[in-house]
């Protein structure tokens, strides 16, 4: 009997409104694989802390000889939220295979990789005490280049189990109370008159006695920080070098030994949805390629209507330029097709009618619509006033004065918003949320390149000579390959085979060739022979992430 209640326990982990640890992460994806033949999962590499970076594979049948997407959660480990999407999309194709004939056809056709949490050491910060967020993975560092590593990390100064703000009374302070919420701090404006009164340190104590607080902390790498691409040498917590930890070593692995990949969509603030990319003149004479191919803007523009077209989402904050990201890496370096989207922000609460939290808070926030419009636009106040709009409570520890051992005679006092309350909504929420970016994903999953061969045609040119044309035609709405893609060499092109048979032979053009990038929607290429003899010739057309197709001509 206890068996049977542990196994329905695991089984409706998934169900609760909540945000999962690693350890309930893993038992869902091991009960979907259990439970739907078209989900395996299988591990990516163990992390310093022993936790497993999942990759699941959602398919019909052979999923590596078939084109593919790639859903990438947790790349910033602080928001969660991505995660929890990623592993809703899975359950949502796996329960709608076989119900579903439009996700059924997807899954018979396409396969769809998803790592819900790249970064799960760093995530598991959301569940220990103290709470505290962070980004970077455990791997011991030198963050401020005194040659010891990791020895003035956060401390929970005051015991209440979380890291939050110390503010520090100095006249020689740059911050202020925020007037618009007393909850948070400013920067003093001095362009507006106003004039620092407080320093504000994260919470914690001079380790290391060298009157710098917080400056070296347990770990590590910014995994949204270590990839190749604009990549910042000693920039902070970008790592030693380039692709420096294990993790990232295994994402970027994983992608290069699985070319069927041609679409990745990442979970993240460098977001090119919203706002699409767009291609800009070159400064200067660099060498190096800083935004998206002229070939390729539309594409990413036609994504970017789609997708606020489908999630409905709205007022969103500017997205983040990135520095070693990894949904630029994946366009510009490794070749693949790149979108981005942050997985929550505070907008608009009344277009969500799912989650019990927000849909009570709907009247209010209508009241309360305008005058946010009225007030200032900085997000930090934007989403303060969407959690209070929520009712929602305990987002923010009050400000208490506290007599710190680092600053004596000084009025220091701890509190400030809490942890994660920027970067997660509430878990109740989380269905509701999920929803908009489930239905973008399968979209998405619709829209890779798809190549058949067509308009076979025979024509005499001579005794037992004949010239055989066919058109490589891409059924699917993105090329077989992005302009970059071809540039950075790593998605090879289409390529075409004309085998012979017992009884002719190639006289003019090539056996195998690879073609150029051939446009979707219907765009084609025309490719022709010359053959002797008689009997039957056949043709095969390929590529990693437009799929197969074959065709037999008689020459007659």
């Amino acid at each position: 009997m206890k068996k049977i209640i542990l196994t329905i326990l695991v089984m409706c982990v998934h169900l609760f409104p909540q945000y999962h640890t690693h350890n309930e992460l893993t038992r869902n994806l091991q009960q979907l694989s259990k439970k739907f033949p078209v989900v395996t999962v299988e591990s990516l590499i163990k992390t310093i802390k022993g936790n497993d970076v999942w990759v699941a594979t959602i398919g019909k049948g052979e999923t590596q000889n078939r084109k593919a997407i790639l859903v990438v959660g947790g790349i910033e480990a602080s928001s969660l939220v991505g995660s929890e999407h990623a592993v809703r999309f899975i359950q949502n194709l796996a329960e709608s295979y076989g119900k579903t004939d439009s996700i059924t056809r997807l899954l018979d056709n396409t396969t769809v990789y998803v790592i819900p949490r790249a970064n799960p050491d760093a995530s598991e910060s959301f569940f220990t005490k103290p709470v505290v967020e962070r980004e970077t993975n455990y791997n011991p560092f030198d963050s401020d280049g005194d040659a010891l590593v990791d020895e003035d990390d956060v401390d929970d100064v005051n015991k209440d189990g979380i890291i939050s703000w110390m503010r520090i009374k100095d006249p020689h302070g740059e911050w202020i109370v925020n007037p618009d919420d007393p909850r948070v701090m400013k920067k003093a404006d001095a362009g507006k008159g106003e004039k620092g009164i407080y320093r504000l340190l994260s919470e914690g104590i001079d380790n290391d006695h060298d009157e710098e607080w917080n400056e070296d902390p347990a770990g590590g790498a910014d995994f949204n920080r270590n990839f190749t691409y604009n990549y910042q040498f000693f920039g902070k917590n970008s790592g030693a070098h380039q692709i420096s930890e294990q993790e990232t070593k295994a994402i970027a692995d994983f992608i290069f030994n699985h070319q069927n990949i041609s679409l990745i969509f990442t979970f993240s603030s460098n977001d090119n949805l919203t706002t699409a990319w767009k291609n800009e003149p070159s400064k200067g004479e660099s060498p190096v390629i800083s935004s998206v191919m002229k070939e390729d803007e539309d594409y990413f523009g036609y994504i970017s209507k789609k997708f606020n077209e489908i999630s409905k989402l709205k007022d969103a904050p500017k997205p983040v330029k990135g520095e070693g990201s990894f949904s630029e890496w994946a366009y510009f370096h490794a070749g693949r097709w790149s979108f981005a989207a942050r997985p929550w922000w505070a907008s608009e609460i009344s277009r969500v009618k799912d989650s019990t939290t927000v849909k009570d808070s709907t009247k209010k926030s209508s009241e309360t619509k305008k005058e946010d419009k009225d007030k200032s636009e900085d997000p930090v106040i934007k989403t303060l006033k969407w959690y209070d709009a929520t009712g929602a409570k305990e987002i923010a520890v009050p400000w208490s004065k506290f007599d710190h051992p680092d600053f004596p005679g000084q009025e220091v006092e701890i509190g400030g918003v809490k942890p994660f309350i920027f970067s997660n909504p509430p878990a109740e929420s989380l269905d509701a949320y999920s929803k908009p970016y489930t239905n973008f994903l399968t979209f998405l999953a619709g829209q890779l390149p798809s190549i058949s061969l067509s308009n076979q045609k025979v024509e005499k040119a001579g005794d037992n000579v004949y010239r055989v044309s066919v058109d490589v035609i891409n059924n699917g709405f993105l090329p077989t390959n992005s302009a970059m893609g071809a540039k950075t060499r790593w998605i090879r092109n289409v390529r075409i085979v004309l085998d012979p048979s017992k009884g002719n032979s190639l006289s003019g053009g090539k056996a195998k060739q690879i073609l150029e990038p051939i446009k979707g929607s219907g765009g084609y290429k025309t490719i022709s022979w010359l053959v002797i003899g008689k009997g039957s010739i056949t043709i095969h057309a390929e590529s990693p992430v437009a799929g197969n197709a074959e065709c037999k001509i008689e020459l007659k």
